[in-house]
């Protein structure tokens, strides 16, 4: 009753169509990435943490790097699509989900331009070997899978129930997000730690 309650209350918010919807989350996970971005340009130059990466690329450049395992790669990439799958059962990912884009805007944000304010170019180009396949593929499976998971949340806060039909269209949805996920994992088990290898092979090792 008090779910109800509350879906009147925001109504305006619950009759977003869906590409408002995926504006909402694109501006959250844009906020956010702003927000790791200034976070990590106001951070102090820590010589203990660029002693450490730099160590760290140069074991990785003469192939001594220590590679993620199948299960390491699978939590990495599945989690943040997992999380806001499962927070669509609830009218709670109403706020839930669109927190979840902007921390991982903030992350991957935080994380590449610290890369990159550390060592330069050569930073740019290890972030780009280490979060490529997250960005090119994970990002936009998250994107999707949020999105489709928001306009559930909206439909139960407004007290809506899904109708049976929805959950084959849902599937038919989200069924090739499976499968991008699937050649991410894949891509981050062969061709990234290749290319994560050379990258560090031509810039920090001198």
């Amino acid at each position: 009753m008090a779910v109800r309650k509350a879906g009147k209350r925001v109504r305006p918010v619950l009759e977003w169509d869906g590409l408002t919807q995926l504006a909402v989350l694109g501006c959250c996970f844009f906020v956010g990435a702003l927000f790791g971005f200034f976070f990590s340009c106001w951070g102090d130059d820590s010589q203990e943490l660029r002693d450490y990466l730099t160590g760290y690329f140069q074991m990785a450049g003469q192939g001594r790097g220590v590679e993620p395992t199948l299960l390491a790669s699978i939590w990495d990439l599945v989690r943040w699509p997992l999380a806001a799958f499962l927070m669509g059962a609830s009218a709670l990912g109403a706020a839930g989900i669109p927190i979840l884009m902007g921390a991982r805007g903030f992350l991957l944000a935080f994380s590449a331009v610290t890369f990159a304010r550390l060592f330069g170019l050569a930073g740019m180009a290890a972030s780009l070997a280490v979060f490529g396949v997250t960005a090119l593929l994970a990002v936009p499976v998250l994107f999707v899978v949020a999105a489709d998971a928001f306009r559930q949340s909206l439909d139960r806060l407004s007290g809506a129930r899904t109708a049976s039909a929805q959950w084959g269209q849902r599937a038919r949805a989200l069924t090739p997000c499976a499968g991008l996920l699937m050649l991410a994992v894949a891509l981050q088990q062969t061709v990234m730690p290749a290319l994560f290898t050379a990258v560090c092979a031509r810039l920090f090792i001198t």
